[in-house]
């Protein structure tokens, strides 16, 4: 049996009905979903439907959960299923098998997609995933290696739920979940009387108003590279403009912040920078901003 989509399927099958397994198997969906177990209602949307659970279940115990004797559950069906040099290369490609949340970075219509994690890229065989994702789409995926074809994706793959924005690509290795703590993302564990908090990108009158913003926000955190003042900050978004690279800006502002423990704080800082850039006075469009234009189409086309 070649390593291939349906191979990692019977693998996976043989980890979730093997009666071997029964015993170590009920204690890692105790571990995993946590200990009261929530329904939909407590997911993010999308997430939390029964069949969605039990596949992101399945990708982590067969293929990062590991076995008193150090082997995944996956190997264990290696061993089961097959023998031989197939045996040796299927087992070789679980153990290098990897959970990723990568940008997708290119669609292969018909045939799969290449994932960019930072400097990394990985070819992805996979029709079903070319058929919805689309480029700078985000992935979370179990990727296992398979010989010179590139890499398939194991069960519970999800495409990422809330917005990366510009420049995350070039820090997204900061922010690599493993399987048990994207589950509690999932389930919205840090408050669970309240929805994920999502991040509102300001949109402030003027860039006096924007940078003011920042300011604050900067202060109060102790984010002396963000304490500029409007001049500055202006020069810096102009200077900015001029460059060929859209992610400069995101990347300068990115260095400026520094550590976080989050992608939403991140993009918290982010959103705050995107709101001086769009109040600042462009010169190749009148003087005007961004945000300004945009308010003027609006009052042209009565929204």
């Amino acid at each position: 049996m070649a390593l291939n989509a349906n191979a990692i399927e019977q693998l996976a099958d043989w980890c979730l009905r093997s009666d071997t397994l029964t015993d170590v198997r009920a204690t890692a969906r105790w571990d995993f979903f946590g200990y009261d177990e929530p329904g939909a209602d407590h997911y993010m949307e999308g997430a939390g439907d029964v069949t969605s659970r039990e596949r992101r279940f399945l990708g982590w115990f067969a293929l990062t959960f590991k076995l008193p004797d150090g082997r995944s559950p996956a190997e264990l069906a290696a061993a089961a299923i097959l023998s031989g040099s197939e045996l040796t290369s299927a087992t070789d490609a679980i153990k290098g098998s990897r959970c990723v949340l990568a940008m997708v970075a290119m669609v292969n219509p018909g045939r799969g997609l290449i994932l960019r994690l930072e400097d990394e890229e990985f070819a992805v065989d996979n029709r079903e995933l070319s058929r919805f994702l689309s480029r700078d789409d985000a992935l979370y995926a179990h990727i296992i290696p398979a010989d010179r074809r590139g890499w398939l994706v194991g069960p519970g793959w999800l495409e990422w739920p809330t917005g990366i924005l510009p420049g995350m690509q070039a820090v997204l290795k900061q922010f690599q979940l493993d399987p048990i703590e994207l589950e509690r993302f999932l389930q919205q564990r840090k408050d669970p009387s309240k929805d994920h908090p999502q991040v509102e990108l300001p949109q402030d009158s003027s860039l006096n108003a924007a940078v003011a913003r920042m300011t604050k926000e900067a202060k109060a955190e102790h984010r002396q590279n963000l304490i500029m003042t409007t001049p500055q900050w202006k020069k810096l978004v102009l200077e900015q403009m001029k460059s060929p690279q859209i992610t400069d800006y995101s990347k300068e502002i990115i260095n400026r912040v520094g550590k976080v423990n989050s992608i939403d704080e991140l993009n918290k800082w982010l959103g705050f920078a995107m709101n001086i850039w769009n109040n600042t006075p462009q010169p190749d469009r009148g003087g005007k901003s961004a945000f300004e234009i945009g308010r003027e189409y609006d009052t042209l086309s009565g929204g």
